[in-house]
C-alpha cells in the first residue's frame, strides 16, 4: 500500500458526522496519515442496528464456511504483511521489527480461529438413562463490541475479532482514535475474504460518547475492552445498569514485576529487563516496570543493565533502531510528568530521563533505583519507557514486593534454583508467570488474562478459551 492511498482506506471505511481528527505519525508530527470525521452517538447506534440486522444471516452460515473465510483473510494478511507491518509502524511508532512481529501473531490468530471454527459445536456426553442421549450446542451471543487500544492495534482487534466472528457473532469495533488505519485494513481484507459487509463495522470516536453509546446499546449481547482500569471499572458498572444481562471482558492495566533471583543467570537477567521494559516503548500492559533485585547481586545486575542501555538505540520506527517514540504528545508529557515524580519521591535516576531532539515524542528509556514500595513510581502505571529498580534482601522479601502492588498481570523470574522458580509461581499473584523470559510475549494458542485489577478475572482471551466468551452452551437431553 502506497502512503497515498492512507488517505483512499479512510474515506472508505470510517465515516462519521463528528470533528474532523488527523491521524499522525508520532515519530514526525508533521506527517498527517490521513483525516477523517469522527463517530458520533448517533452513528455508534447505526452501527449496532447494521450488526443486529446482519446477525442471523452470519449465525446460521455452518462455522466451516465462517472458518474458512477466517482463514482465507489470514492468509491475505500474511502475503500483505509488509504493507500491513509499515502502516502500524507509521500510525503507532513501535520499530518495523516489532511490526511485524504483531502483524504474524494477527495472521496466525485468523488461521488458528478459522481452523477452530472447524469443530465448534459441542460435545456428546453419557447418560445414566439407557433411552437417553445427552449433548451440548454452542451458540453465538449476538453483537458483541469490542473496544480495543492503541499499543496493540492490529493483534488485540485481531485476538477478539477471530473468536468473536468464529462463533457466529457480529461485530462492532471501537480501536483508540489514535490507531484506527490499521483495523480499517483489517476490515478491508476480511471483505476480500468473503465476510459480509455489515457483519463487522467500525466505528471511531470518543470513548465517552460513542463506547458509552455502544456499551450501553440494549441490543450488544456482550463487551470485550482491553485499556486503563479505571475506563474498565466504568465500563464494568454501566453494564450493570442495562436491562439485559450483558457479558463482559476486561483485560485492564499492569504494574509487572521481574525479580532477579540470587541465582540469576543475570547477562540474561539484563537481557530480559531491557527487552521487557522498553521493547514497545514500555506501551504494553505486560511490561517490565519494576525490576526487584536480590540484595546479593544487585550491583553486578545494575553494571550489566546500564552495560546493555548504553547500546540501546531509539528513533524512527523506520530505521534500524530498538525502540520508537511514545504514542502521542500527551504520553510524551506523561512520561516526562513521571520523571519529575520520581526525583521529587527521592528515586535516584540513573539513566535518561530526557526527550530526544526531533520532529517525534521521543523519549529516552529512563531507569531509577532506590524505588521503594510507597512511592508512585512503583505502585502506578506509567505506560512509557521508565523502569525502576527496588532493593530485596531475601527471597520471601522479593514475593511480598511482586505482589505490593494492585495489578496482576504478568511477573517473571530469573533463577537457576527450581526450588525458588517453584515457589515464585505457586505465590505470585498473576495471571501469567514467565520464567526466564522477558513478562512481554504471548502465544496465541495460550489463554491471557490479568489478576487484581488487570482484569475481570471472569473470561480468557486467546487460546481455544476464548471462543467460550463468544459464545453460550445449551445442553439437549433427547429422550426416546
Amino acid at each position: 500500500m502506497s502512503l497515498r492511498s492512507y488517505q483512499e482506506l479512510a474515506d472508505k471505511y470510517i465515516k462519521g458526522n463528528g470533528e474532523v481528527y488527523e491521524d499522525v505519525n508520532p515519530a514526525n508530527k508533521k506527517h498527517i496519515l490521513a483525516k477523517f470525521r469522527l463517530s458520533t452517538k448517533d452513528d455508534a447506534k447505526e452501527a449496532v442496528k447494521r450488526a443486529y440486522s446482519k446477525f442471523q444471516e452470519w449465525a446460521k452460515l455452518p462455522s466451516p464456511r465462517r472458518g474458512t473465510m477466517l482463514m482465507k483473510a489470514g492468509e491475505i494478511m500474511e502475503a500483505e504483511a509488509e504493507d500491513l507491518s509499515l502502516l502500524l509502524t507509521l500510525e503507532e511508532g513501535k520499530t518495523l521489527r516489532d511490526s511485524r512481529t504483531e502483524v504474524a501473531r494477527s495472521y496466525n490468530l485468523f488461521k488458528f480461529y478459522g481452523a477452530l471454527a472447524f469443530k465448534h459445536g459441542g460435545i456428546t456426553l453419557p447418560s445414566a438413562d439407557d433411552n437417553t442421549r445427552i449433548f451440548t450446542l454452542r451458540e453465538p451471543l449476538g453483537v458483541v463490541a469490542l473496544i480495543t487500544p492503541w499499543n496493540f492495534p492490529i493483534s488485540i482487534p485481531s485476538w477478539k475479532m477471530a473468536p468473536a466472528l468464529a462463533a457466529g457473532n457480529t461485530v462492532i469495533i471501537k480501536p483508540a482514535t489514535k490507531t484506527p488505519l490499521i483495523v480499517a485494513k483489517l476490515i478491508d481484507i476480511l471483505r476480500r475474504a468473503g465476510v459480509p459487509e455489515g457483519v463487522v463495522n467500525l466505528v471511531v470516536g470518543r470513548g465517552g460518547e460513542v463506547g458509552d453509546a455502544i456499551v450501553k446499546d440494549e441490543d450488544v449481547a456482550a463487551v470485550s475492552f482491553t485499556g486503563s482500569t479505571e475506563v474498565g471499572k466504568r465500563i464494568y458498572s454501566l453494564v450493570g445498569t442495562k436491562g439485559r444481562m450483558t457479558r463482559v471482558q476486561l483485560e485492564l492495566g499492569g504494574k509487572n514485576g521481574l525479580y532477579v533471583d540470587k541465582e540469576a543467570d543475570l547477562g540474561l537477567a539484563a537481557d530480559l529487563a531491557v527487552r521487557g521494559a522498553f521493547t514497545l516503548t514500555g506501551q504494553s500492559c505486560t511490561a517490565t516496570s519494576r525490576v526487584i533485585v536480590h540484595s546479593r547481586v544487585y550491583g553486578e545486575f545494575k553494571q550489566r543493565l546500564m552495560e546493555r542501555l548504553k547500546r540501546w538505540r531509539v528513533g524512527e520506527g523506520t530505521q534500524d533502531v530498538d525502540m520508537g517514540p511514545v504514542v502521542d504528545e500527551s504520553q510524551f508529557r506523561k512520561d516526562l510528568e513521571y520523571v519529575e515524580v520520581g526525583k521529587a519521591e527521592g528515586a535516584k535516576l540513573v539513566h535518561g530521563g530526557s526527550t530526544i531532539p526531533g520532529e517525534g515524542y521521543f523519549v529516552e528509556p529512563t531507569v531509577f533505583e532506590g524505588v521503594s514500595r510507597n512511592m508512585r513510581l512503583f505502585k502506578e502505571e506509567i505506560f512509557g519507557p521508565i523502569l525502576g529498580i527496588t532493593e530485596a534482601k531475601d527471597f520471601d522479601e522479593a514475593i511480598e514486593l511482586v505482589n505490593a502492588v494492585d495489578y496482576g498481570h504478568t511477573a517473571g523470574i530469573v533463577s537457576r534454583d527450581l526450588k525458588a522458580i517453584n515457589d515464585f509461581v505457586n505465590r505470585v499473584e498473576a495471571g501469567v508467570i514467565k520464567v526466564n523470559k522477558p513478562t512481554i510475549g504471548l502465544e496465541l494458542q495460550a489463554p491471557f488474562g490479568g489478576f487484581k485489577n488487570s482484569g475481570a478475572a471472569t473470561w480468557k482471551e486467546m487460546g481455544e478459551e476464548a471462543l467460550e466468551f463468544y459464545s453460550r452452551e445449551k445442553t439437549v437431553y433427547e429422550g426416546w
